[in-house]
């Protein structure tokens, strides 16, 4: 996994929210769009979970620059920016989930943790 993230606390707290998952291992972080999409690049992540305000650059670069890659990670959006345009954008882009970091924030760990099961099932079968 990658956090696209450039909020220390905010890294933080998601670092805390998915250390119970086991099958979900964050491989690195970084806070700015060109960083994000050669990490995408070079490592390959499972899941992405994006902001959309970033230090330098914006989220919704790094989905586009990423709808272009053979290789698509599973991207989640956590964003402070909770317009509908937002939403729909990083949607059409290709982000499987957009959750607002005030009221959804949790809802990054359902989901990690749900798919992390399906995963685990699959490969037991």
């Amino acid at each position: 996994m990658l956090i696209v993230e450039d909020s220390d606390l905010v890294v933080q707290k998601l670092t805390k929210l998915l250390e119970p998952l086991e099958n979900i291992r964050i491989e690195g972080r970084c806070s700015d769009s060109y960083t994000a999409v050669k990490l995408i690049k070079e490592l390959h992540p499972d899941y992405v979970i994006l902001d959309i305000s970033l230090k330098y650059g914006h989220g919704i670069k790094v989905l586009e620059e990423i709808s272009y890659f053979d290789f698509k990670p599973y991207v989640i959006v956590l964003s402070n920016l909770n317009y509908q345009y937002y939403r729909d954008k990083c949607k059409n882009l290709g982000a499987m989930h957009f959750f607002d970091k005030a009221m959804e924030f949790e809802k990054v760990y359902d989901v990690l943790n749900e798919r992390s099961k399906e995963k685990t099932n699959a490969a037991i079968a």
